[in-house]
């Protein structure tokens, strides 16, 4: 915006980081910028009329996705029993889908394995058996897995679900 158009009193939208967020001009300062309340109360100030992107009501001023309330949810499909009933004491899930997160999916494959297992071919099977999948396509999904037991093993001790067979294996701590 050009500062010309920028009027105090007016609603607008205002880049802050990688931030839109709506601000209310409350006074034009002697240097050329101005002092702005955000929706929260903050005042702060403004030197540059290039982070001003618009009028408050411009479809770029959004600062946060809709409510839940507002936005039509889906209904979750029912899980099929044969798929429910396949685990030894049924397939915990966490999001929908049927995933949950990696080190869960690692508890239960443990659970079902006679002998401790390596990272990666958790990770295998727990990809093949839909109980995982990455949401941001890692690269090493193996060695995040490796971490994240090891740090398990290390803050909870005893509490810990897993346990250190042997190098690089892991098998659930009864």
């Amino acid at each position: 915006m050009r500062s010309e158009e920028i009027r105090v009193g007016a609603a607008y939208a205002l880049k802050v980081g990688r931030n839109t967020v709506r601000v209310t001009v409350t006074e034009a300062a002697g240097n050329g910028g101005w002092t702005v309340e955000t929706h929260t109360g903050r005042t702060m100030a403004v030197r540059s009329a290039d982070r001003f992107v618009g009028p408050a009501d411009a479809p770029a001023a959004a600062e946060t996705p809709p409510p839940a309330a507002e936005t039509p949810q889906a209904e979750p499909s029912p899980t099929p029993a044969t798929e429910r009933d396949s685990g030894e004491q049924g397939a915990p899930t966490g999001e929908a889908g049927g995933t949950m997160s990696l080190l869960d999916a690692a508890v239960h494959l443990l659970g079902q394995a006679e002998e401790p297992m390596q990272c990666k071919d958790l990770v295998e099977r727990a990809r093949a058996a839909g109980l995982w999948a990455p949401r941001r396509g890692g690269r090493t999904p193996d060695r995040t897995l490796y971490s994240a037991i090891l740090r398990e093993i290390n803050t909870k001790g005893d509490a810990s679900r897993f346990r250190r067979a042997e190098r690089g294996r892991f098998a659930l701590n009864r």
